[in-house]
């Protein structure tokens, strides 16, 4: 089965062909701007941020690299992946920082960015490519996740690396063995980085693609035994490495029973109803969002062609396997999002006549799939302007209204913009308009907004309170306990540099703590803290407060000290 490359010899090319040719270039620049751009800006925030940036701290201070354990404890649902690439670009910077911590997303999402287009060039062609890319870099999810310090960006990547090596075999451009290694490699690596979700993906993607191809046979000739091995080799070394250097009683059956198991078959933290995906997608998928029903229905309508099957199959069969999963959080869709990319930008070749997929009847598809999404985008972008132009000058999370206003003013001046071009049939600048104007948003906020909600998002304050005010009392040997936070003692360990607290959530044991007759400290939600208040005999003394993630939560202490308020 061969597949149309869409490409010619640099001594065949034209001026015009040349320029075209440098548009993959601009796009990657485009991205790296927007993904680095003051991507240290502000810091590490709730609920997964500070989580990771403190494992990989912890496995540089005390070098117990393999397995994660983040404020003291070995945590067995975590693959040690993620943690490991903050810890690498952390010791050449000489400590963990809120950038070190977010680089392995920005270059993972960088190097998807780039996998897209290569792919995009091999399926439809060149200028369907830089599309592609574009599409990709500017979609709200995307961007975000690239700048967070989270599993998912570098999950994206290893997913699509192996479904490229797929790709280049169902294509005849690689041998199969080859093709294969790399898939399996680069599954196994996503393993390490996220779990089962690493490999049931882009197994299930291939093997649907197979199957719609009418060739499942072929798969045997996709490095049948050589992959698997690699894979099981991989995954193996860490097996390995962990029962002999790992702490006692870990199991990697425990945590893929919690990881896989309890969490993707029966739901954990995130349980969400099936069509969950369908209510956040829409703001996800921004600023494309007006041009995914077309792209789906012309997906459809070329699913007979070969090298259309992939993206469609990929984007359809992610957000599936999530939703018949009841543990769903919006960001488990990344990894579609650079196959509805491929659709979206197939979309835009088809209605601005480029074809450049050599099929002799391409499927019509009348225009107003473009004209209608995109009015309706310029026409969103303009009320929101104006809505949120009333908002933040009442008061918008304590933002000043001037870092805001260049935003709005964006966002209305992009919205006029793609109506007058939609107006004028400019179809293919009507629909990269929004997208120019998303980027210098997201630019904008970067710099203006994003540093301005640490002092609502960020735990550095507190957590350096928590230090200071407890050091005596740590130096006698006594913990910090922690009551009803989740996973906001990471925060605390992360911006205290080290000061673990100990878990405590029966309310018992943290009334005897501050029974205690010497200074002792905890730290608690609000509701707690009101539930303990009325059955202890002694008085509560709150050091400080604070709001974090949708908690109210207090320091408190069981003795009076300067500063201190009497809890009541």
């Amino acid at each position: 089965m061969g597949i149309r490359s869409g490409g010619v010899s640099r001594q065949e090319r034209t001026p015009k062909q040349a320029v075209e040719g440098m548009k993959p270039r601009y796009v990657l620049l485009l991205a790296a701007a927007l993904f680095l751009w003051w991507l240290g800006g502000h810091d590490l925030w709730s609920p997964d941020e500070p989580y990771y940036a403190e494992g990989a701290r912890e496995m540089i201070v005390d070098g117990k690299w393999v397995v994660p354990h983040v404020n003291g404890v070995f945590t067995p649902d975590k693959p040690p992946l993620f943690f490991w690439l903050i810890a690498f670009f952390s010791l050449l910077f000489g400590e963990v920082t809120p950038w070190t911590a977010r680089l392995p997303s920005a270059l993972a999402a960088l190097g998807t960015v780039a996998l897209t287009m290569r792919l995009t060039r091999r399926l439809c062609g060149p200028r369907t490519a830089w599309v592609a890319g574009f599409v990709l870099a500017t979609t709200y999810m995307f961007w975000d996740k690239a700048r967070w310090s989270q599993t998912d960006s570098v999950l994206c990547l290893l997913i699509w690396v192996a479904l490229s090596a797929f790709e280049a075999f169902r294509s005849g451009d690689v041998a199969g063995n080859r093709a294969g290694l790399l898939f399996w490699g680069a599954a196994a690596l996503a393993v390490l980085d996220k779990g089962p979700p690493g490999i049931v993906l882009p197994l299930g993607i291939a093997l649907v693609i197979l199957a719609t191809d009418g060739d499942l046979d072929r798969w045997w000739r996709f490095a049948p035994a050589t992959g698997p091995v690699l894979f099981a080799a991989v995954l193996g070394v860490w097996a390995v490495s962990v029962q002999k250097w790992g702490p006692d009683g870990y199991s990697i059956w425990s945590a893929f029973q919690e990881h896989f198991l309890d969490r993707g078959l029966r739901g954990l933290h995130h349980k969400q109803p099936p069509w969950y995906f369908l209510k956040t997608l829409p703001l996800n998928l921004l600023p494309w969002t007006g041009l995914i029903p077309g792209a789906l229905v012309l997906a459809w309508r070329r699913r007979r062609l070969a090298e259309a099957r992939l993206p469609l199959v990929a984007a359809v069969f992610v957000v599936a396997i999530f939703s018949i999963s009841p543990e769903k959080r919006e960001l488990y869709a990344l990894p579609a999002i650079p196959a509805l990319a491929i659709l979206v930008a197939c979309l835009i070749a088809a209605l601005v006549g480029w074809n450049e997929s050599g099929a002799d009847e391409e499927p019509f598809l009348d225009r107003r799939w473009l004209t209608v999404g995109q009015s309706f985008m310029g026409v969103l972008a303009i009320a929101a302007a104006g809505y949120y132009t009333v908002v933040a000058r009442q008061g918008l999370e304590g933002i000043p209204f001037s870092h805001m206003w260049p935003l709005f003013a964006v966002a209305g001046l992009t919205g006029v913009a793609t109506l007058a071009l939609v107006w004028r049939g400019r179809l293919l600048w009507a629909a990269l308009t929004p997208a120019i104007g998303s980027a210098l948003i997201c630019s904008i906020a970067a710099v203006a907004v994003y540093p301005a909600l640490d002092q609502k998002k960020s735990a550095r304050r507190f957590s350096q309170t928590i230090r200071e005010a407890t050091a005596e009392s740590r130096a006698e040997g006594l913990p910090v306990l922690a009551t009803g936070l989740g996973n906001l003692p990471e925060h605390f360990a992360f911006y205290s540099d080290g000061v673990y607290t100990t878990e405590a959530n029966d309310l018992a044991r943290l009334m005897r703590h501050l029974e205690r007759p010497e200074a002792a400290f905890a730290v608690a939600r609000r509701e707690a803290v009101e539930t303990i208040a009325a059955s202890m005999t002694g008085d509560i003394f709150v050091v400080a407060s604070t709001h974090l993630a949708r908690r109210d939560v207090l320091l408190i202490t069981n003795i009076e000290r300067p500063g201190s308020l009497p809890y009541r």
